[in-house]
């Protein structure tokens, strides 16, 4: 019996490559293509603005619809079973960050549109307004759709964050910037402020609506797609860099 021969190097990447890509789905890769490719795009478009600041007519009415899905999701049941069973404290507990999530995103978007001086109960009553019709209509949906609800508002979340971190970068990526002409020691400070920020704003702001939407997932799934997100924005940021852009 000849002795098993170990794996090659390249045979362990393409395993590890393999796992990364088992705990990815569909949500996950169209956010790492609006990170890479659809935020700077629209940065282009829109201009230098803030994520709270006027002047973001797309991006405000991408916001506001992306609430207006989320906000469905939420109020309306599941017509499936849950594939998981009870969605248990972590998935129930979702809907807090959940809702002051969906805040943070309609401010965003109403300020987009130029609409800051507007009464926020105009803008809530519409949006209230379509939710009770939709709830009236269609009291509960499939888990497929539930998850279509939600993916917009985790498209737009993970373009304002983008956003967000070139703005403080001052479009010069991220190690050009906040870091630039800082020892190791800072530079290990900086880039670990903007993991817990950033692991904060992915909990709150795609963990939790996806949550919402279908309870799933493990620890270590979640910390996959969790790093794959962080190395989206950071890779998003710096690609238009040598295009002077």
């Amino acid at each position: 019996m000849e002795p098993a021969v170990p794996p090659s190097a390249p045979t362990g990447r393409l395993a590890k490559l393999a796992r990364v890509a088992a705990a990815l789905r569909l949500e996950d890769w169209l956010l790492v293509a609006w990170l890479l490719v659809a935020a700077p795009v629209l940065g282009q478009v829109d201009g230098a603005a803030g994520p709270f600041d006027p002047g973001r007519p797309v991006q405000g009415a991408l916001e506001l619809i992306a609430v207006l899905g989320a906000l469905i999701c939420l109020v309306t049941g599941r017509s499936d079973a849950p594939a998981g069973g009870d969605p248990g404290v972590l998935g129930r507990g979702a809907i807090g960050p959940l809702v002051g999530g969906l805040l943070l995103v309609t401010f965003s978007g109403s300020a987009g549109l130029g609409l800051d001086d507007t009464p926020g109960t105009v803008v809530a009553v519409v949006l209230i307004g379509l939710v009770v019709a939709v709830r009236l209509r269609w009291p509960a949906f499939s888990t497929s759709v539930r998850r279509a609800l939600v993916t917009p508002f985790i498209l737009v979340t993970g373009g304002i964050f983008w956003n967000v971190l070139d703005s403080i970068t001052g479009g010069q990526g991220v190690i050009g910037g906040p870091t630039g002409g800082l020892s190791p020691s800072d530079i290990g400070l900086v880039i670990g402020l903007l993991a817990v920020f950033s692991a904060v704003y992915y909990a709150m702001l795609v963990y939790a609506p996806r949550q919402v939407a279908e309870a799933e997932g493990g620890a270590v799934t979640w910390l996959v797609r969790y790093a794959v997100f962080l190395v989206s924005v950071v890779v998003g940021i710096a690609w238009l860099r040598p295009f002077g852009m």
